[in-house]
């Protein structure tokens, strides 16, 4: 029997990116039933088994400096996607340079504000690349000391992903979705050397300490509350 030829304008499977387009209201959805800490969920609450089928899509970011924020964990898809491992990466390294300074200004409104950023994106036309469409979502988390110093995202993208690690571009014909967390306000913090960027008095206060006590400095807060499998393949 002839082998099976595949016809020529069907792309070959590790060239499709397969997304769910309920990805991100389902994830907000869940971030918003979560127990929270004065308005914001810890990140140890978070449990793999009510995101299983959002775990790929998944990351979370940890706050390192004003507008700079690192992949924690990353789900298999966006290692497919970018080309590269996400793990220890800024965020902005998935954006193309003409984006970033805008990107690390999100970064800085979901951390400091608070607040959930929800941004459409474009992934451009490139040699061997069509053209990407997608959505990033940002949503805050505290860590165990109770500092807003970690996110929970979601990055999906529709059609090919072509040849090569992809980036983007924040989408200037969809407007960005912003909603500050109620009842809190913007801050600095300055005992860890951040300054969230904003001025005005009430920037000096530290809002979202917590009373954690001395022996929760050990804890790691990122093991292993949640699990995202990357593939190296």
């Amino acid at each position: 029997m002839p082998p099976i030829r595949r016809p020529r304008h069907q792309p070959e499977p590790q060239d499709v990116l397969m997304t769910n387009p309920t990805a991100p209201r389902d994830l907000e959805r869940y971030w918003a039933s979560l127990p929270r800490l004065r308005g914001v969920p810890l990140r140890r609450d978070l449990d793999p088994a009510a995101m299983e089928g959002l775990l790929e899509d998944c990351f979370i970011l940890e706050r390192v400096a004003p507008g700079v924020a690192r992949f924690r964990v990353a789900g298999r898809n966006l290692h497919r996607l970018l080309g590269v491992e996400p793990r220890g990466l800024p965020l902005t390294a998935a954006f193309l340079p003409e984006a970033r300074a805008a990107m690390a200004q999100h970064l800085d409104a979901a951390f400091t504000t608070p607040g959930l950023v929800e941004l459409s994106l474009d992934g451009p036309r490139a040699v061997a690349q069509p053209r990407l469409s997608g959505k990033i979502l940002l949503l805050p988390l505290r860590d165990d000391h109770g500092q807003i110093s970690r996110l929970l995202g979601l990055l999906v993208m529709s059609g090919r992903r072509g040849l090569g690690g992809r980036r983007f571009t924040i989408s200037q014909t969809e407007h960005a979705r912003f909603e500050p967390i109620p009842g809190l306000h913007p801050v600095s913090t300055p005992e860890t050397g951040l300054k969230d960027g904003l001025t005005g008095p009430s920037h000096q206060t530290i809002a979202h300490r917590s009373p954690a006590r001395a022996a929760d400095s050990n804890k790691a807060e990122d093991r292993p509350a949640l699990r995202l499998v990357v593939s190296n393949s």
